[in-house]
């Protein structure tokens, strides 16, 4: 899989969240399962991307916390709020890191394969962002804030599929995916200009730097470290959906 045919496959989960949280009431539940197997998507392709050894272990770590993150998102008791929950749960996938290298009989390479699976447990948990953001702007009634981030996230990784040289491809998609955001943020969700404009910009700069720092790797051209270069803008980009609900919520 090259890179611009990763790109649209991050567009595509980047338009499912979006049509996901369309869906009223059970959005909240919707958003989990689709990140839920965004994580999953993740921790297959992670290790293959880092090229870590024990990769069947970082698999099922960072998957674990990708999946975990997703259903406390939706399932934390209400003595504990959300994002508490995910940190102790990305605590906990830390803390399986470090019991995973230390179960290895091989024993090669252990310090670079301790630090990219802890990397893939803050990406697959953070990921959860998008859940949270999703039920509290379900309850507030402004789940309009994440159909422009998601929409703006994936008309910023479909444009960066186009045939251009990188520069010019980076500043179109930027560009494309911050107005369309601002743009969607003003009419659905009316939000002041100026902060939806600092969302488009922080959306697009955000889903395209990460794309560029994941497609950077020698065998990020190969199809299952593909899946993760597709996956990981979409993962991290939820944090700014979450922020925005926060601050003008």
């Amino acid at each position: 899989m090259t890179a611009p045919e990763r790109a649209p496959l991050g567009a595509a989960l980047a338009l499912l969240l979006a049509l996901v949280s369309l869906t009223g009431p059970l959005s909240p539940v919707l958003m989990a399962i689709a990140i839920g197997l965004l994580g999953l998507l993740i921790g297959i392709a992670w290790p293959d991307l880092l090229e870590l050894p024990a990769a069947a272990g970082t698999r099922v770590v960072v998957a674990g916390t990708g999946i975990g993150g997703a259903l406390l998102a939706v399932l934390a008791p209400e003595r504990l709020s959300p994002v508490p929950a995910i940190v102790m749960l990305c605590a906990i996938g830390v803390f399986a890191s470090f019991v995973q290298q230390m179960l290895r009989r091989e024993r090669r390479d252990l310090t670079a394969s301790l630090t990219g699976t802890v990397a893939g447990v803050f990406l697959a948990g953070i990921a959860a962002t998008w859940v949270i953001a999703q039920a509290d702007g379900f309850a507030l009634g402004g789940t309009e804030v994440v159909t422009a981030v998601a929409a703006g996230l994936a008309a910023t990784l479909l444009l960066d599929s186009t045939p251009l040289p990188a520069l010019p491809r980076f500043v179109l998609s930027v560009l494309a995916g911050a107005v369309l955001t601002g743009v969607l943020a003003v009419s659905l969700a009316s939000l002041a200009l100026p902060i939806a404009a600092l969302l488009g910009a922080a959306t697009a700069i955000g889903a395209s730097s990460a794309h560029l720092l994941v497609g950077s790797s020698l065998v990020a051209h190969e199809p299952v470290p593909s899946l993760a270069v597709a996956a990981v803008p979409v993962a991290t980009v939820g944090v700014l959906a979450h922020l925005t609900l926060s601050v003008v919520g």
